[in-house]
């Protein structure tokens, strides 16, 4: 408790903004705070196509926030939440490793400070209330075959894709869960300024049709100031520390292959607010985490990063087979962070094992080329061992660039897939659907035109391609309306907003040993 409370003092919060939940996790009131002006440096964080593994993005970025202040920067750091769905299944953690971690591990992992509850249980209450409506009387003239707001939960359970629900004796109706990850309301209070700004996002989420297919929002339910109560310790950031006792604000959990796959804006604003470093970390790879945020999340906040940084691993240069074809995929995701004229730096996480000659290879290729670039070894030899990275990142920081949208804003939602597809996936064309195209043009003469596109894509390769079909063409499935979180979703391919559990799900190794939890690594 000490050592949160020393960091709190550092960055000049005051003890009547924040509260304890536990020994070493803080809740902040951040109103008081987000009042100044930035004056911190941004760094994003991003990687090549991960590994089922995952290459190490947080713990980098970890890393790379106890470097900043083992130099005597001033920086802090800001994930996002764990969400249980891949803690019991395939990933794990969320916390980083090694040297690398964010803690307690068990606290954040699991249950935490319930933001992911609340969430839920905020998301489908909005849905209790469509059905109650359609329960008693329909007054809305709810379509129930055009019902949009999905229910959600934070497992993986693939039972509940599609379901069949009894709303009356006279009335049942389809539905789908997504995970809380991928819900309306994760994305609603993630991109969300404030509370003011969070009821308006409520207020404007767009939840079914009726049957003239007139438009129907969730401030005609009557539910918003209920959603307003069950997320009013929510909409707060919370504040731990790494094990070299980094700040570190750990805020709301969109996945990146369906959402915005960053934390919350109030948490990435806070920490600019705070400190002269904040590192913050996009989901999956530069073609899904780092585009969003460059095109979704930066479109209204003016959040441009001042340095990018580009995790790689020699294993999953392998998995790409970049030795062989004289490293073309990460170019490829280099190519993506120069399109918008940013600073780049590519950190090399080093993983033991590592072969020294395909090390040397790789630095090679990258200073023949032009990139900055550094060893990490933050996961083995903490703080120090991030050292050169941290140096390396402030110094590339400075370096003045110009900023160069991709998307403008003028452009037909059409004109910003095709912008998308060329210059993110490397493609010159892709087919779309007589569904997607009907949903589109109706959309493009609507009040949402203008909105940005979160595009809904796999992870495992940048176009989309994943088992090297030669004959392959992206495949626009699907194009709906997040009027809350401002966006347009295009749905690419066949990604599910519901995953899974696998064979060997992790939930087989988590225990309760002596009053301990294991199998969190």
């Amino acid at each position: 408790m000490e050592k949160i409370i020393e960091q709190l003092e550092k960055l000049n919060i005051d003890k009547k903004d924040y509260d304890f939940f536990g020994k070493s996790i803080v809740k902040i009131d951040y109103k008081p705070y987000l009042k100044e002006e930035k004056k911190g440096k941004l760094i994003l964080m991003t990687s090549i196509n991960p590994t089922p593994a995952g290459e190490g993005k947080t713990t980098t970025a970890i890393g790379l926030v106890d470097g900043l202040n083992y130099i005597g920067k001033k920086a802090i750091l800001a994930l996002r939440e764990p969400s249980l769905g891949p803690v019991f299944g395939r990933k794990g953690t969320a916390t980083g490793g090694g040297e690398s971690e964010v803690l307690p591990v068990d606290k954040i992992n699991l249950h935490f400070t319930g933001d992911f509850h609340a969430i839920t249980s905020a998301n489908n209450l909005v849905s209790a209330a469509i059905d109650n409506e359609l329960y008693w009387a329909n007054k809305l003239n709810i379509d129930i075959n055009k019902v949009v707001w999905k229910r959600c939960m934070d497992l993986n359970d693939r039972a509940l894709r599609d379901v069949e629900i009894k709303v009356s004796k006279k009335i049942t109706r389809k539905e789908q869960f997504t995970i809380t990850a991928a819900s309306n309301m994760m994305t609603i209070l993630s991109l969300s300024k404030d509370e003011f700004d969070l009821r308006e996002r409520l207020d404007n989420s767009l939840i079914a049709f009726d049957l003239e297919g007139k438009e129907i929002f969730l401030k005609q339910l009557g539910v918003t100031g209920s959603l307003m109560a069950l997320l009013k310790d929510a909409i707060k950031p919370n504040f731990v520390l790494t094990k070299y006792d980094s700040p570190t604000l750990v805020h709301c959990g969109p996945f990146a292959n369906i959402a915005t796959g960053t934390n919350s804006i109030i948490s990435t604003k806070l920490g600019l607010s705070l400190a002269d470093y904040t590192i913050v970390e996009s989901g999956f790879g530069s073609d899904l985490g780092f585009e969003k945020f460059m095109d979704v999340i930066n479109v209204e906040n003016n959040l441009i990063p001042d340095c990018v940084v580009t995790v790689v691993t020699l294993r999953a240069l392998n998995l790409h087979n970049d030795f062989e074809n004289n490293f073309v995929h990460l170019e490829k995701h280099l190519k993506h962070i120069k399109l918008y004229g940013l600073n780049l730096v590519v950190a090399i996480n080093y993983i033991e094992g590592d072969k020294q000659s395909d090390l040397e290879k790789l630095q090679d290729w990258l200073s023949a080329n032009g990139y900055e670039w550094e060893l990490n070894q933050a996961y083995i030899l903490g703080a120090k061992g991030a050292e050169k990275l941290a140096n390396k990142v402030s110094e590339v920081s400075n370096n003045e660039f110009e900023f160069k949208k991709l998307i403008v804003g003028n452009e037909t939602i059409e004109e910003k897939i095709q912008k998308i597809a060329k210059n993110i996936y490397f493609l010159d064309s892709y087919n779309m659907s007589e569904i997607a195209r009907e949903k589109m043009v109706r959309i493009q003469k609507s009040e949402f035109a203008k909105l940005p596109l979160c595009m809904v894509k796999t992870h495992i390769s940048i176009d989309g391609n994943d088992k090297n079909d030669p004959n392959y063409q992206l495949e626009i499935q699907d194009i709906e309306v997040n009027s809350g979180a401002k966006f347009i979703l295009v749905y690419t391919n066949d990604v599910l907003s519901m995953p899974g559990l696998g064979k060997e799900a992790n939930y087989k190794t988590i225990d309760l040993v002596d009053g301990e939890i294991t199998g969190l690594e």
